[in-house]
């Protein structure tokens, strides 16, 4: 941007970025300024701007292993089936098999990236050397796979309780129809679902008394639960998320959490119209100042998201943004000069022009993992269109790319041709 598109107030706010920001090429000092932010922190939130950008993907790994080494962390969370996360974690403890049949673990088409792929072997490579206390673990901390759940409860509760996982079979197959009426307006058979559904729970619950794997049981029926009635508010998943990772989290133990900005960020669903807390406002709520989320911004390139072909298989397609829109967030992040870079938030000094800048909307441009449409960047180009965040309110910690490029799939035959 030339400076004299810059206001006094705009300067001032570059000339205090330019002071403060931690550069990202010098990934030690960055990674040890994030460390020392974050010191007290339970939980560390590691948004993403795109669900598809080598650039995020690649320092939020980087990172995480940094967290492992030097900090102490020994979860690393993931926005992905609780359930089905298992087989992520049994392969980083050493399970036997290729990444590519453990990749299966992360359930969504949009997460089979190399970026990932990485991420486990970093993870396994660390759990080979390490003492059996400094091993890490990897949960879900989704519930969107209730084939996934009532699969794993059937084989906790074993055969002599298979009217219970019968049961729940039932309940998982009739909540799509009963979820879509509810999406339509017709509540009632949503509401009379989650009747059947405390019932299943308290009996999960009994048999879980003196059950072995008791501790497993509590959680699987919290994923139930919240696979089935998480749709009943627009907040619903996002809280059921909190829960979960909170629930599986152990006292003593440190997370490193991977989900997208709107989940992350301390605020509310404000993209969904809706009051309700997203996860990282729960997680805030619990945790006070042992909660600290990083939102992730970037200023223009590329970056991918899935979509069908003509004959209706997901691939991934790929999309641009030539510039950071005109008035926006990432217009004066890149205008600072710095390049890629971290802000400690919570660190900036009070009162200063970059403070106030901090305490203020400014729109943002970002995309979840699907419905991207074709002319993403042209809708974008003015920055008062755009979903506006308060970084200050929003988020502890800014990540922010200049350039990005898409994320790499592990089946490249899946990249859709550009329209």
């Amino acid at each position: 941007m030339p400076i004299a598109a810059l206001t006094a107030q705009d300067r001032s706010v570059r000339a205090e970025l330019r002071a403060v920001a931690r550069p990202l090429a010098d990934s030690t000092a960055a990674f040890a300024a994030i460390g020392v932010a974050a010191r007290s922190a339970k939980v560390i939130g590691l948004g993403e701007a795109t669900h598809g950008q080598h650039e995020a993907f690649d320092l939020k790994r980087r990172l995480t292993m940094s967290l492992i080494r030097h900090h102490g962390m020994r979860v690393v969370a993931y926005e992905a089936s609780a359930s089905r996360a298992r087989l992520l974690d049994a392969w980083i403890q050493g399970g036997t098999g290729d990444v590519a049949a453990a990749m299966a673990g992360f359930g969504m088409l949009i997460w089979s990236v190399e970026e990932n792929a990485q991420l486990l072997r970093d993870l396994r490579a660390w759990n080979a050397l390490a003492a059996p206390n400094d091993r890490v673990r990897l949960i879900g901390v989704d519930a969107q796979d209730g084939e996934a759940v009532a699969a794993r409860l059937r084989t906790l509760l074993g055969p002599a309780n298979a009217g219970v996982a019968d049961r729940i079979d039932s309940l998982v197959a009739a909540a799509p129809p009963v979820t879509q009426r509810l999406f339509q307006g017709q509540r009632a058979g949503f509401d009379s679902l989650a009747v059947v559904v405390s019932q299943v729970e308290r009996a999960l619950s009994r048999l879980g008394t003196n059950h072995p794997q008791r501790r497993e049981i509590g959680w699987r029926s919290a994923e139930l639960r919240a696979h089935l009635t998480m749709f009943g508010t627009p907040g619903g998943r996002d809280r059921a998320m909190a829960e979960l990772l909170l629930a599986q989290v152990q006292p003593g133990e440190r997370a490193v959490l991977w989900a997208h900005n709107g989940h992350v960020t301390r605020s509310a669903l404000d993209y969904l119209g809706s009051p309700e807390l997203a996860m990282g406002g729960h997680l805030a709520a619990a945790l006070g100042t042992g909660y600290y989320a990083i939102g992730f911004a970037f200023g223009s390139g590329g970056f991918q998201a899935n979509a069908p072909d003509s004959s209706g298989r997901w691939g991934y397609r790929r999309y641009h943004h030539e510039a950071p829109a005109t008035g926006s967030l990432e217009e004066i992040l890149a205008a600072a000069g710095v390049g890629d870079f971290f802000l400690d938030v919570r660190g900036v000094r009070v009162a200063s022009p970059l403070e106030r800048w901090l305490q203020a909307p400014h729109g943002h441009r970002w995309w979840g993992g699907y419905n991207v449409p074709d002319d993403a960047d042209a809708r974008t180009r003015d920055g008062a269109t755009l979903r506006p965040m308060v970084p200050a309110r929003d988020y502890d910690g800014l990540v922010f790319h200049l350039r990005t490029t898409p994320s790499v799939p592990m089946d490249r035959s899946r990249i859709l041709r550009a329209r």
